[in-house]
């Protein structure tokens, strides 16, 4: 193929996917390999080589994934990934971002951080001060966290359920918000030496909340950073993940192999967006996808063959346990998959007839292979091939499901991405699906997902941006607290009656 035409009137964006844990991430195994550098993650240079890397081939984000506690569901332990070096030996990403942002000008920084478990105050301060230091080019990775190993690790006995878990989640922005967007006036740093003021008091309030699940009562410590509020990126999409990424999302990560396993949840949440009154194209997904890229067929196949040789197909495994509790430790690897509708094997089947469609093929399934598939791309497409080919793949995504951007993982780091950026880009940018330079250069990360020179703050018709300062806006959250105990007409900085019994926002 090699010839299809652009997707006409839309950009799109392309990030590198890591994850701060030394070694591999979604490849277990490919530490092996001479050249892959992922066990050097401890040690500074290997996140400025990246950094670099990204800028120079026109990056919008590096995407932070991030963790707080190893999975222990293979075989009852996490034996099986700390031989792999998978998902082990995690650091804190947070800490990494001022240092790259100092070797570059322009490429943008997404990072995870949890709802569930991080204190709102003290994320929102550290947002701010990253979005300060890197001059706006700061995202964060709303996740409200799954793993009971997180829960265990954090000190809770377990998860809360799922639904709940969205609706602290909500509040939770609430509360970001107010401090972000409601705490200081645009002007209220003024560093006048005449009136001997650095800061005008008139214009920093005090921001009071105490809601079902969070409370603050006090000044932001913060002054207003570039973006006020980051770029704020979201992954889920059940009932409850997909209204909360159409109320407060500007980017979404979403699964699947092929197109038709996305295009509904994409369908879904612009419609649920638009309902909102937000402009459903403003909303940019991005789907994750692991290519392996050979200047000619034969040398991409023959990566494909050292990176089968290196995969640690029980890290595979493991990994796979991880991500949907599902322990195959049981089954002789390389016995074809007997599936009689034990707990968990109906889900297995599923994601087989997955992996099968997605193929194309009807070869039969064993341990081995699935551990094999986890271990190159696993969840994600895994296009082997030429520049021309890889990019028709990229191009059919764009194309039926209507995603706006890939978030880039690696087999081997830094060649992986090497090859896209030395090989992939020049092909994209000859289609028209790259840019030969970011919008905005020095810019904020907002105003390059935008394309819009000023565009810093976040959007007028985003449900954050009713906090902006002189509002007097309280939340949803408060406003269904404050309904239902009576008090309404409040406004923002009022102490209402707390009823633990009170759900939030309707769930």
């Amino acid at each position: 193929m090699g010839s299809a035409a652009p997707a006409v009137g839309k950009k799109i964006y392309y990030n590198f996917f890591d994850y701060a844990c030394t070694g591999s991430h979604m490849s277990p195994g490919q530490w092996r390999d001479p050249d892959d550098q992922g066990h050097t993650k401890d040690r500074l240079s290997y996140w400025l080589n990246l950094a670099k890397l990204a800028e120079r081939g026109k990056i919008s984000y590096i995407f932070f994934a991030d963790s707080y506690g190893g999975q222990e569901v293979f075989g009852g332990n996490s034996d099986s990934q700390l031989r792999a070096g998978n998902q082990i030996a995690s650091m804190d990403p947070m800490v990494l971002i001022p240092a790259m942002a100092s070797v570059t000008q322009t490429v943008g920084f997404g990072v995870s951080a949890s709802t569930s478990y991080l204190n709102p105050y003290i994320l929102a301060r550290t947002l701010s001060s990253l979005d300060h230091l890197t001059e706006g080019r700061v995202a964060w990775n709303i996740v409200t966290s799954w793993a009971k190993s997180a829960a265990l690790a954090l000190g809770y006995d377990d998860v809360v359920p799922h639904d709940e878990r969205y609706a602290m989640a909500d509040e939770y922005m609430d509360v970001c918000y107010k401090l972000w967007e409601s705490s200081w006036a645009d002007d209220s740093v003024v560093w006048d030496r005449e009136k001997r003021t650095a800061f005008d008091p008139e214009k920093v309030k005090k921001i009071k909340h105490k809601g079902k699940y969070f409370k603050s009562d006090a000044r932001y410590q913060t002054h207003p950073s570039p973006q006020r509020t980051p770029v704020l990126f979201q992954a889920g999409t059940s009932k409850s993940g997909r209204a909360f990424a159409s109320k407060h999302a500007e980017a979404i990560y979403i699964g699947g192999l092929e197109p038709a396993q996305a295009v509904n949840s994409v369908k879904q949440i612009r419609e649920e967006a638009a309902a909102r009154g937000r402009d459903p194209k403003s909303l940019k997904f991005f789907v994750g996808i692991s290519p392996i890229i050979g200047a000619t067929l034969e040398e991409a196949q023959a990566k494909l063959a050292r990176a089968k040789e290196n995969a640690d197909v029980i890290g595979g495994l493991a990994q796979f346990a991880g991500y949907t509790g599902i322990d195959l430790s049981k089954y002789p690897l390389d016995d074809v998959f007997e599936l009689k509708g034990a707990p968990g094997e109906d889900a297995v089947h599923s994601f087989l007839n997955n992996f099968k469609h997605a193929a194309g093929t009807d070869k039969p399934w064993t341990p081995r292979r699935l551990g094999e598939t986890m271990a190159l791309g696993g969840f994600h497409p895994a296009p082997v091939g030429t520049p021309e080919m890889v990019a028709d793949v990229f191009q059919q995504w764009i194309d039926e499901a209507d995603v706006d951007g890939f978030n880039i993982s690696y087999t081997i780091s830094p060649g992986s991405f090497e090859d896209v950026v030395d090989l992939l880009r020049p092909e994209l940018v000859k289609r028209g699906l790259m840019w030969e330079d970011y919008d905005v250069p020095k810019g904020t990360l907002r105003e390059n997902l935008t394309g819009v020179k000023g565009s810093k703050g976040i959007p007028e018709d985003h449900y954050g941006h009713k906090f902006k300062w002189g509002s007097a806006f309280q939340g949803d959250s408060m406003e269904a607290m404050e309904k239902l105990n009576g008090e309404e007409g409040k406004v923002n900085g009022a102490e209402p009656m707390v009823n633990g019994d009170v759900k939030v926002n309707g769930h």
